[in-house]
């Protein structure tokens, strides 16, 4: 849902055009405060939900992420720009795909039901996560706390203001920014040469007595082909991509009319085979005063992206895991061009695999997505201070995918039926808003009033089509009518929902000492019944600008010291389903019924509607200082916060007598609370040297509250090939917690395990072998090992996340260095089960090259296991600390050197400003995990099988201004 909200512009002391939400700011009142404003930043103007404030008069968690260099990288979106730039906010990546979205939180993840972030820009809300160019980008603030609830119902996961550029008054400027780069992949696994394979398989055939049953595959003896190393499968599925990204501006205005023009191109091939993402995007903000009383504006975007993407979370047909176990002994091609499969005469040694270069050479899917914005606005001066802004805002978001799936027919894992897909999901939202603001000041006392209204529809709809068995698999055959099968697959779908809303605010401040901030907000939502269709949300935010007071003013070295306190209730739409309340029906062709029973085509409802269902709070309390010293050149941000989300949304099964599947119910109470730090240094000039110093600092514990009616719930869909399902959210543990054995090292001897007796004397891994994993017992329990024994393992979620950047110029010379970095977060290493288990899987895969480490008498000194073919002693089906790794990381995320061409040759070649640079992601990290990389994200719940690793890359630019 949308809340609308209107773009004003205003100028920055630093002379940068700054676009805001609904309230205007004078730019005659900005430019008598110049000077002053110089002299001391806390007075900057800073954006806040639907307006600016004076910094030194923000009571609330507000912050500004840090931008510098942002134009000299290539990135991706909006995540990637915040990801280590503010306290509080945590991105974490979604593995390196270049289609895929980082996943962004602010102090959290809120509960079960999950939270994201409101994107605001320029004024407008977005549905989801907005595709905005990231060098359109000027500024960014972020509502951490209470004061996010003037935005209601979908505020309790924060509020991100993005600003675009916009024009300045003077003649007409372009910009033009040129880039090209390659992507490597940073660290690659290995596999074993084709002799390690045979011999390794060999032996763990040996080791379990089944030398009589060894595949023909792997004896030396029949069939010395096996040891012959054609391919590494790693190295054939990963590549060298390129990067090109190409952005031009246009801006420029006069005491009436100001405008700003961007285009952008950027084409980035990913690091894996046919993988590519590719984005257009075009952008014009202006703004023009009519009357001394009318000003008039508007912002439009249309954004084109498009890619080609491979499945690496799959722990069966990942394309990544599937180079790993694929035999080297088979070469990518056979001598007629085609895609080589396993050799028929040992194929059934092996199991069911894919030729992974195929797999991706095959895909063939198309997304494109167009998103357009329009967004017209009017400013009316009704009095002095008195002003009226009116807004309206469409968006169109018009997705479509063609996914062709070829038959596979090479030896091994076989497809062979083929099928094209259609689908179509296009979203259309209107946004109006009515906003009131006025000022008044008496003495000392001044006050700021806002009220508004707002009315947002959004109109969701598409269609999916699919047919099967093409005889010919030529591009030019791939439409749905040329399917030989006749059994189509339709279906389509539309959904609509309004929100309305009604929101006031008041801030006073006495001397600009004492701050108190009031603001509410009434939301309805057709997505609920209509009796608890509407919810009302609400903040009280103070502070205390303690170095105003008397007593301070002798203290020369803190430039100023302010006190900040809040508590509020936001809202969270999270978890709702259009089908919560009024659940669509399911059609069935096969029912039974009539006078005369015959066969007939049903309807019938599978949730049981809930008509008390209402959306989720969130409960906010937060204390923080904000200080200043040495003249304001070093500044400091701390918060500490508590977040009680509530009324999560919960989609419970129901017992088979009720004739429905499951309903929704209200239930839950998840905590997250933390504290923040940001610091900042700013040099004083010396000479031609300058430079700044910049660090957050984010710790968060999660905890689960209350559930619904049960004490644990079991996450099923994230396993490791339906055999490890480590995750679970547990009543007093964090979200997502990994549960399984702990384990206490590797049996040396037959007398450890004979040794090794419960209580009782009872013998608790009767049938370990030396070498095997030794499972601890819970504390207090007796008999076998089982499930009562699990413990928790950790949680994938991040206890600190952090970043520290640096900036320098010297003479003509720039740099800048950013470090991101998290700590205390868990992964599940999934890949283990399938490359470090012989045979364990059901099929015989290669493995990595740490199984050469595998236990024996002569090699104690290790923590992976005998190698035992079938896996006996359950060393790699149970769930356990085995596969546990600690996924902390410290990585360079980029570094950027430039220089800038003396102003002389400027006028020779008559223009303002030519600057080339190089700049570099992810020149290294340090991390203790052994996967491929540690960013595997949330989507999975931290378990890896595989996942798309971040990319290495290596850019050239040029900056020339005319």
């Amino acid at each position: 849902m949308n809340v609308f909200k209107i773009p004003v512009s205003v100028t920055y002391l630093t002379g940068r055009v700054l676009l805001i939400g609904a309230i205007s700011a004078s730019p005659m009142f900005l430019s008598q405060k110049k000077d002053s404003l110089k002299e001391k930043s806390i007075d900057e103007i800073v954006v806040v939900g639907y307006g600016t404030q004076k910094k030194s008069k923000v009571s609330g968690a507000v912050t500004e992420a840090s931008l510098d260099k942002l134009t000299s990288r290539s990135l991706s979106g909006v995540g990637e720009v915040l990801q280590g730039k503010a306290p509080g906010v945590t991105v974490v990546n979604e593995g390196g795909d270049p289609n895929g979205s980082p996943k962004v939180n602010i102090r959290g993840l809120g509960g079960i039901n999950g939270e994201t972030p409101l994107y605001v820009v320029d004024g407008v809300v977005f549905n989801g996560t907005p595709s905005i160019n990231p060098n359109d980008i000027q500024d960014i603030s972020v509502l951490k706390d209470a004061s996010a609830a003037i935005y209601g119902a979908r505020s309790s996961g924060g509020v991100i203001l993005i600003t675009t550029k916009r024009g300045k008054k003077g003649n007409l400027t372009v910009d033009f920014d040129v880039k090209y780069g390659i992507n490597q992949a940073w660290r690659l696994k290995e596999s074993l040469n084709a002799a390690e394979f045979q011999d390794v398989m060999y032996q763990a055939f040996s080791n379990v007595d089944k030398l009589e049953s060894l595949p023909k595959a792997f004896n030396p003896v029949l069939y010395p082909e096996g040891r012959i190393t054609k391919t590494d499968w790693m190295k054939e599925i990963f590549r060298t991509g390129t990067i090109q990204e190409y952005n031009m501006n246009l801006s420029g205005g006069n005491e009436k009319s100001r405008y700003f023009v961007g285009m952008n191109h950027r084409n980035l091939e990913g690091i894996l085979l046919n993988t590519q993402a590719k984005r257009y995007n075009f952008r014009v903000n202006s703004e023009h005063k009519v009357k001394d009383w009318l000003t008039i504006g508007e912002n439009m975007y249309y954004n084109y992206s498009d890619g080609n993407t491979a499945d690496t979370k799959s722990g069966y047909t990942g394309a990544v895991v599937a180079a790993m176990y694929y035999p080297p002994n088979v070469p990518v091609y056979t001598p007629s061009g085609a895609f080589s499969g396993l050799p028929i005469s040992v194929a059934g040694g092996y199991g069911d695999m894919i030729n992974p270069v195929a797999y991706l050479k095959r895909i063939n899917i198309r997304n494109p997505t167009h998103e357009i914005l329009i967004n017209p606005y009017a400013e009316i001066t009704l009095a002095k201070d008195l002003k009226f802004r009116s807004n309206f805002s469409q968006t169109f978001k018009l997705g479509n995918v063609k996914n062709f799936t070829y038959r596979v027919l090479e030896v091994g894992k076989i497809f062979d039926t083929n099928n094209l897909e259609y689908q179509s999901n296009n979203s259309s939202t209107a946004l109006a808003e009515q906003l009131l603001t006025y000022k008044i000041a008496a003495g000392k006392h001044n006050f700021d009033f806002l009220g508004g209204f707002t009315f947002q529809k959004t109109i969701e709809e598409g269609f999916l089509a699919r047919s099967y068995d093409f005889r010919s698999e030529a591009e030019v055959f791939q439409h749905l009518q040329n399917a030989a099968d006749t059994n189509k697959e339709v279906s389509s779908y539309k959904y609509r929902q309004a929100l309305v809303s009604y929101l006031a605010r008041v801030n006073y401040d006495y001397a600009g000492k004492y701050i108190v901030s009031i603001l509410g907000r009434r939301d309805g939502s057709s997505l609920v019944a209509k009796q608890n269709r509407f919810a009302n949300y609400y903040a009280l935010s103070g502070a205390w600008v303690v170095s105003k007071e008397n007593f301070m003013q002798n203290i020369s070295w803190l430039s100023s010291l302010k006190l900040r306190g809040s508590y509020g209730i936001l809202g969270n739409l999270g978890g709702i389903s259009p089908q919560a309340v009024n659940p669509l029906m399911t059609r069935d062709n096969n029912i039974i019924f009539g006078q005369d029973p015959s066969q007939n085509i049903a309807y019938y409802a599978t949730t049981r509607p809930n008509p008390d269902l209402k959306w989720g709070k969130s409960e906010q309390t937060n204390v923080g200082v904000d200080a200043s010293f040495l003249h304001n050149s070093l500044s400091l941000q701390f918060d500490y916060f508590v977040k009680n989300s509530k009324d999560q949304i919960f989609n419970v099964s129901l017992p088979s007598t009720s004739t429905y599947n499951n309903q929704y119910v209200n239930a839950g109470l998840f905590q997250d609370k933390g504290y923040e730090l940001g610091i900042n240094y700013n040099s004083k000039k010396s000479g031609d040297f300058t430079y700044s110093i910049g660090a957050t600092f984010s710790q968060l514990k999660n905890t689960v509250k209350q559930l619904a009616d049960v004490d644990e719930i079991f996450i099923n869909d994230n396993g490791v090939r339906g055999v490890l399902k480590p995750t679970r959210v547990k009543i007093g543990d964090p979200l997502y917690s990994f549960y399984g054995y702990k384990t206490g090292g590797i049996f040396q001897s037959q007398d450890e395990i004979n040794n090794y007796r419960d209580a009782n004397g009872q013998l608790i891994q009767p049938n370990a072998k030396p070498g095997d994993i030794k499972f601890l017992k819970k504390e207090g329990n007796t008999g076998v090992l089982s499930n009562k024994d699990f413990v928790n393992l950790g949680s994938p979620y991040p206890k600190f996340s952090y970043g520290f950047s640096y900036n320098m110029t010297w003479k003509n010379f720039d740099l800048n260095l950013f470090f991101q970095g998290v700590y205390g977060n868990k992964i599940f290493n999934g890949l283990k089960f399938i490359t470090l288990n012989p045979g364990g899987t059901g099929q015989n895969y290669n493995m990595e090259r740490d199984i050469l480490n595998a236990w024996t008498p002569q090699n104690t000194n290790t923590n992976i296991p005998r190698l035992a073919q079938g896996d006996p002693s359950g060393n790699y089906s149970k769930v356990s600390d085995f596969y546990i790794e600690d996924g902390s990381y410290l990585r360079l995320k980029n570094l950027t050197i430039g220089y800038s061409l003396p102003s002389e040759l400027y006028r020779k070649l008559d223009v303002n400003k030519v600057r080339i640079y190089i700049t570099t992601n992810n020149l290294f990290t340090i991390t203790k995990y052994t996967g491929f990389d540690p960013e595997v994200g949330m989507n999975t719940y931290g378990v890896d099988t595989g996942r798309y690793p971040q990319a290495r890359s290596f850019i050239f630019g040029v900056e020339v201004g005319l």
